[in-house]
């Protein structure tokens, strides 16, 4: 039997349930993701959804797909396939509520690229997100039952709006860029190891809030015993005083939106005047880097 067709209203949970989907993502594909967003309508602020969390998942390479389509199936995810010949592959978790859907994407993927444009653009004018609400309704009504009709109906707004998106930019080719990953490496003060752990999980959530995926501070431990370097006379260990963090956003717009939206955040700004004169590290570098994929 045909499933309906149901919009709901907006669930100001969702954000959150999008970070622990995202989080339980990364740990089932590990070291095969690169970046997992949240997508679709229930990424848009107080737009009317269905209630399905839609996530994509950008992997290191197209050869990871199939590794990584045996890891979800394996979790309890049903493949759903590659409906649109666009190297994208869908899978559903049902039995939860709300339900999953995620896309597992390689990288540079043109599908992928155009639902950011789409999301970015409804989260920044909200004229546009309220005629797509008010569509979305409509075709709720029209096709209840059908809800291939009522997906394709949508697309002629959807491709207008991103056409619309890639004309303003420019040449669309500038737009398909590489993911932009930040890693930033802090020389800690002593005994301020707590106190930059707190700035630490603000920064987590200002990255995710605005689009990035946070791969994870990561604070000094002991060196496991026994361990001795890989390469005698070259390498050796370093200083007990270094932190890391490790972050991606999708491209370089993204990551250019984010460094402009998040110093208007009152959180980022909170945590900036906190520690502006006297942070809980002794300096900071950072490195941008860009993602090898692994030959077939």
């Amino acid at each position: 039997m045909a499933t309906r067709v149901e919009i709901v209203a907006y669930d100001p949970n969702w954000p959150q349930r999008y970070r622990e989907i995202a989080q339980d993502l990364r740990r089932i594909l590990d070291a095969l993701v690169i970046a997992v967003d949240h997508i679709g309508s229930t990424a848009v602020p107080g737009m009317a959804a269905k209630a399905v969390i839609d996530i994509d998942v950008t992997l290191r390479g197209l050869p990871d797909i199939a590794a990584a389509s045996a890891l979800l199936v394996a979790a309890g995810y049903q493949a759903r396939g590659n409906r649109y010949d666009d190297d994208v592959w869908a899978f559903m978790l049902q039995g939860v509520e709300p339900k999953r859907r995620v896309y597992l994407c390689p990288p540079d993927n043109e599908t992928h690229r155009r639902r950011l444009v789409f999301r970015d653009h409804l989260r920044g004018h909200a004229d546009t997100a309220l005629a797509y609400a008010a569509l979305k309704a409509r075709l709720a009504e029209a096709y209840r039952y059908d809800g291939d009709r009522y997906t394709a109906e949508k697309t002629r707004f959807i491709n207008a709006i991103v056409d619309r998106e890639d004309r303003m930019t420019g040449d669309r080719s500038a737009m398909v860029q590489t993911t932009v990953t930040c890693e930033i490496r802090y020389r800690l003060k002593p005994g301020r190891l707590a106190e930059f752990e707190a700035y630490a999980q603000t920064w987590m959530t200002l990255i995710e809030r605005h689009g990035g995926t946070h791969h994870g501070y990561f604070v000094p431990r002991e060196k496991p015993e026994g361990v001795g370097a890989s390469f005698p006379g070259v390498g050796e260990d370093g200083a007990g005083d270094i932190a890391v963090a490790l972050f991606t956003f999708p491209d370089e717009p993204a990551y250019l939106r984010y460094r402009s939206d998040v110093a208007a955040d009152p959180d980022g700004m909170a945590a900036n005047a906190l520690y502006a004169d006297d942070p809980p590290f002794v300096s900071y570098e950072r490195i941008f880097l860009r993602p090898l994929a692994r030959n077939p």
